[in-house]
């Protein structure tokens, strides 16, 4: 395991512009895409915006929009309008990132990003309106990590309960866990708004989270609803990652875009 890494100051892909669609992935050193098979995965990838209060813990560094992991998904958020994630001129960008390594040896590899982009003074960037997120977190806002709370039966976690201050559209919802993990369920007023399902690699003898469902246009948010969500891990059913003998904490960060009226 490499351990957790803030890597500060990164290039931005644009400014006065939309993000529309973000994905985060390994690359070897000769440029080909590395999968679960080669034993090395991405355990997590944040991104904060210096320039923004984070939505969820607004004393972070900084605004999350972007979190994920080895299930490496494209967050996508103008499939069902015109929504992006503005960058605007004066925003500063950090990551914070950790890889982890079934092998013995050390391993160089690139984390690549890729964007779509939509300028905001063209034509199409006009009609455009901006996404924040609310990241649902099973600590709050502490470290992400929580205890396995067993090694051979399923358990629960749940995040505490969010306030929303704001109102609008939400746009997309995904829930990221790690190996064990079965599925992240988001709820709105105590109604499911998302049930996030981990999605694993059958076909090698260590079977990773290689994917995550994604729900998009789950209905508005109102100022004063509330937001949590649950994580279920079943160790029975997938394998824990396990470091040194012992089980690998765990996670549940369920990420949940709002689009904004302005």
């Amino acid at each position: 395991m490499r351990p957790q890494q803030i890597i500060y100051n990164i290039r931005k892909p644009c400014t006065d512009c939309y993000i529309v669609a973000m994905h985060a992935l390994l690359q070897d050193e000769s440029g080909v895409e590395i999968f679960t098979d080669s034993g090395i995965l991405l355990h997590h990838i944040i991104f904060f915006n210096r320039g923004r209060p984070d939505l969820v813990c607004p004393r972070m560094a900084g605004e999350r929009f972007y979190g994920g992991g080895n299930e490496r998904w494209t967050r996508r958020w103008n499939s069902g309008g015109p929504w992006g994630y503005k960058i605007d001129e004066g925003d500063e960008w950090d990551i914070v990132v950790e890889l982890m390594s079934d092998a013995d040896v050390d391993t160089t590899v690139q984390i690549v990003v890729r964007y779509e982009i939509v300028s905001a003074t063209s034509t199409a960037g006009r009609d455009y309106r901006g996404v924040t997120a609310a990241w649902l977190d099973l600590t709050g806002c502490g470290n992400a990590d929580v205890d396995v709370k067993s090694t051979s039966e399923a358990f629960e976690y749940r995040t505490p309960d969010w306030i929303s201050p704001i109102e609008g559209e939400i746009v997309d919802v995904a829930g990221h866990m790690h190996d064990g993990g079965l599925y992240m369920t988001g709820y709105r007023n105590g109604h499911a708004i998302c049930t996030s399902a981990q999605i694993y690699d059958n076909q090698v003898s260590e079977q990773h989270i290689v994917a995550a469902g994604v729900c998009k246009e789950a209905g508005k948010v109102r100022k004063g609803d509330v937001l949590w969500a649950d994580a279920m891990y079943d160790p029975h059913e997938h394998k824990l990652w396990m470091h040194e003998g012992e089980p690998d904490p765990v996670m549940g960060s369920m990420g949940v875009y709002i689009g904004l009226a302005h």
